[in-house]
């Protein structure tokens, strides 16, 4: 008799844990607080393929006019980096931009350079050597980190900016989700945290996290998110049978402290559209990555298609494609 506290009390923390681990992931909706079209009479909003937040301002990467816009958070204009043209401070198809060592690097998939700026907007110097395919790659002690879609190994790639030592490549072309894109190379953005490596699949619902010597730690598989998206993407690779598009479930992902934040594709069956507007937030421990909330933006819209967003500890800013404006979010704290 003795033991039966103790084991109440065993039962007790078990039906906690299983009440923890079974409960249903936090929903919310947030509605835009903001639009931006404009930032003065002449420059205007246009297609921003990414948006990158440093020391009050965002670079805003302008895919169509080939630069980017350096903006202060009251969206009045500051800088301009760039324009459309084959010069060396020039740029053709820019896909992101990111401050490092007090200058932004602009990576120019069109010249297939990294291009880095002084941040009064003239040119440095730029190199090219492996160049990433999306927004999702990192410098850290002069080591770039990357993915792309066009190059046969393995699908991550690591090199030194000081030296000329060979390119590391690691990770896996093996999918886990083999019903769409299933003889498709796999493309991540990448994110560092601590001493390990975070890969968003683009291309399928996988995280992965990696140490920095390429080594695999941890992988979480998200499909039952996405039922919906891959039953009507294999419905329309049988339609598109000469010409397969690959289906992406990821439009962007950024990481704020432990905080890494998606943002994902998916189909409305109410209304027979392919939309992204749903942000997946997940937090990073040291030892697990777990779905903490799935955060819906809404701004009113019947056809919602968030192209690139940052996030900021109280605010979402995010481009919106179908009306080239950018909208401002009030985001509440992970409780």
């Amino acid at each position: 008799m003795k033991k039966l506290p103790y084991l109440l009390a065993l039962l007790f923390l078990y039906n906690c844990q299983k009440k923890d681990s079974d409960a249903p992931i936090s929903q919310i909706t947030i509605e835009v607080q903001k639009k931006i079209g404009q930032f003065n009479d002449s420059t205007f909003v246009d297609q921003t393929l990414d948006i990158h937040y440093h020391s009050g301002s965002l670079f805003l990467t302008e895919i169509k006019n080939a630069r980017i816009l350096q903006v202060d958070e009251e969206y009045n204009l500051k800088t301009i980096f760039g324009g459309k043209g084959d010069g060396p401070a020039e740029l053709s198809y820019p896909e992101a931009a990111q401050v490092y060592n007090n200058q932004l690097l602009i990576l120019d998939n069109g010249h297939q350079k990294i291009k880095a700026f002084n941040l009064d907007g003239s040119i440095s110097h730029q190199f090219g050597r492996d160049i990433p395919d999306n927004s999702g790659f990192f410098i850290q002690n002069d080591q770039l980190f990357g993915s792309r879609y066009t190059k046969p190994e393995l699908p991550i790639f690591a090199y030194n900016l000081t030296n000329n030592d060979s390119t590391q490549y690691f990770g896996s072309q093996n999918r886990k989700l083999t019903v769409i894109n299933y003889d498709r190379p796999r493309v991540f953005h990448l994110f560092p945290f601590k001493n390990d490596i975070v890969a968003v699949s683009k291309n399928e619902p996988v995280i992965e996290r990696f140490d920095l010597e390429g080594n695999k730690t941890e992988e979480l598989y998200y499909p039952e998110y996405f039922e919906a998206y891959i039953l009507n993407a294999k419905e329309r690779e049988k339609t598109l049978a000469n010409m397969r598009p690959t289906f992406s479930f990821v439009s962007d992902a950024t990481l704020l402290g432990n905080e890494l934040y998606i943002l994902t594709v998916g189909f409305d069956e109410s209304k027979a559209v392919t939309t992204s507007n749903h942000i997946f937030n997940f937090s990073i421990e040291d030892s697990k990555i777990t779905l903490s909330r799935i955060i819906e933006l809404q701004n009113g819209g019947e056809d919602i298609w968030y192209l690139s967003f940052e996030v900021f500890e109280h605010k979402i800013v995010a481009f919106e494609s179908r009306s080239y404006e950018l909208h401002e979010f009030n985001l509440p704290k992970v409780k």
